[in-house]
């Protein structure tokens, strides 16, 4: 699937000057190989076993372009798929554009950007609006997430703090929203994402729990931050887990986004999200 993405690529980008970077982070299949010694614009960076967050930062550290797109592994992309995402990205306001989504082989149905829809922070898909593009959304999921390098910079990358896995994309989309940037999509960008029915790949639950536990301690009032635990009392490992976070620099890290927000949450749930409220 890394051979097709990255065919996917060379094959349908028009713009006219761009290069794929490939973070290969411990992997012992050698599917990374046939990069290591080409004439294609495609670069191997070796991570070793970073996990999301880190794998990202790592390979946007050597990007050299004006913009940065984040895509998983395992897609297909449309024609002309990067000038949308630059053409929305030319405004200074934009941090973050994204395209729709459908499953890998199929059109249709496609997803636009993502909402909440409990304090669980369960997230659901929107379907492409009929109106011009680009428009706002709360959140644009990673698999594919485009910015300018020096607003993805500026943003503080993405969040170290998180642990391999959950919840990076929309982390750093709600904290786009908070300093008060846009996060956009263009339905006409098309992505083909493999959604997989099961992971054949390790996630540890306690660590998917830390990075919940992470976000809303970061960036929500302590009402809304009780609610949020409300509604996973009944989970296990969550005293163990709320120890493990309170011994970390969290709070350091939550001042230093008060400091510079301009927005706060009750804003942003008024905005995009007002059933939650």
């Amino acid at each position: 699937m890394l051979h097709m993405t990255v065919d996917s690529i060379l094959q349908q980008t028009a713009y006219p000057a761009f290069e794929v970077i490939v973070v290969d982070d411990g992997s012992t299949d050698g599917s990374c190989d046939r990069y290591r010694d080409t004439t294609d614009p495609v670069t191997v960076v070796a991570g070793e076993n970073l996990g999301v967050p880190r794998a990202r930062n790592l390979g946007a550290k050597h990007a050299q372009g004006d913009y940065v797109v984040f895509l998983d592994a395992h897609c297909t992309v449309s024609a002309n798929w990067l000038d949308l995402f630059v053409d929305a990205l030319e405004q200074p306001s934009v941090a973050i554009v994204g395209p729709s989504f459908s499953r890998l082989g199929e059109d249709e149905p496609r997803g636009c950007g993502m909402t909440w829809v409990d304090d669980k922070l369960h997230t659901a898909w929107f379907e492409p609006q009929d109106i011009k593009p680009p428009y706002e959304v709360p959140f644009t999921p990673g698999g594919c997430q485009a910015f300018r390098l020096a607003t993805f910079n500026e943003l503080g990358r993405f969040d170290e703090g998180l642990t391999k896995w959950g919840y990076q994309d929309i982390e750093i989309c709600l904290r786009a929203w908070l300093l008060g940037y846009r996060v956009m999509v263009n339905p006409d960008s098309r992505v083909a994402h493999h959604f997989r029915d099961k992971r054949n790949f390790d996630v540890p639950d306690e660590g998917v729990l830390y990075n919940y536990l992470w976000i809303i301690h970061k960036h929500f009032s302590s009402r809304r931050i009780r609610r949020c635990i409300r509604a996973i009392e009944e989970y296990p490992n969550l005293e163990k887990t709320i120890d493990r976070l309170y011994e970390s620099d969290l709070f350091a890290v939550r001042a230093e986004m008060e400091a510079v927000r301009v927005h706060d949450d009750d804003w942003f749930f008024r905005a995009f999200i007002p059933d939650l409220r």
